[in-house]
């Protein structure tokens, strides 16, 4: 496994009571986005839908919500104590995270296909999965999480939801949208490395657009109708909407 060398006396940081952190605006906006998926996960919860489909969207926000503490924390924070290998809890987090929202989505679109083409994408997802956990703990390099939040969340869940949406004009796909048009600006951000110094960098920058997209997340997995035999009437998913 290779281990990455970083001199820590160059990076940003902060004494409280004698502790240092570093990169603390980067641990602020990881934990902002830990707070929406806080909320997303105990709203979808209350909605008390029994569907494997919307349990596993609702514990999508239970991991991206622990892959943003986690990478804000020890990934950033405290990252002078852990190394490199600090970072990969939140990586894998949020690589299960992203695993259980496409599976969310093959269950969104199952009903639309025949039966196996589904089973074919659900296996697909496994060995994604497995590939990608093997690839980042080899590499230690955060382009293969990005490499697979874009295939999991652009290719299979956005393409996915194009299809339902077609043929159902599903009310949660057009929330999947702007997600995911917001999660390629925050990509394309952090990837440009746009920031407005030290203290306010492409990593905070990418994480508030990247919140926004979370937040759209939420809205989708609340909408999103299930089109199989539990079948969740529309009129159902109307009355849910109202935010307690």
């Amino acid at each position: 496994m290779n281990e990455v060398t970083i001199d820590f006396s160059k990076v940003h940081q902060i004494q409280i009571f004698g502790v240092t952190i570093l990169e603390p605006s980067t641990v602020i906006s990881s934990l902002m986005m830990t707070v929406i998926c806080i909320y997303a996960f105990f709203h979808l919860n209350k909605l008390s839908r029994k569907h494997r489909m919307y349990t596993q969207i609702q514990y999508f926000f239970l991991f991206m919500g622990i892959a943003t503490a986690i990478g804000g924390v020890l990934g950033h924070g405290f990252l002078y104590l852990t190394g490199m290998r600090g970072k990969i809890p939140g990586w894998f987090a949020s690589m299960i995270a992203v695993a259980l929202f496409e599976r969310a989505a093959i269950w969104h679109i199952k009903p639309l296909l025949k039966d196996s083409h589904g089973k074919i994408l659900g296996w697909l997802n496994y060995l994604e999965l497995t590939i990608f956990f093997a690839l980042t703990f080899i590499t230690l390099n955060f382009v293969v999480v990005e490499v697979h939040a874009f295939y999991g969340l652009f290719l299979m869940l956005f393409l996915i939801e194009i299809y339902v949406y077609r043929h159902k004009k599903d009310p949660g796909s057009k929330y999947i949208f702007i997600a995911t048009a917001l999660g390629a600006v925050s990509a394309g951000l952090h990837a440009l490395k746009f920031s407005f110094g030290p203290w306010f960098n492409y990593n905070d920058i990418s994480h508030i657009s990247m919140g926004a997209s979370i937040w759209y997340y939420y809205l989708g997995g609340r909408n999103m109708v299930f089109y199989g035999k539990e079948v969740l009437k529309e009129e159902e998913v109307t009355e849910s909407q109202g935010f307690s």
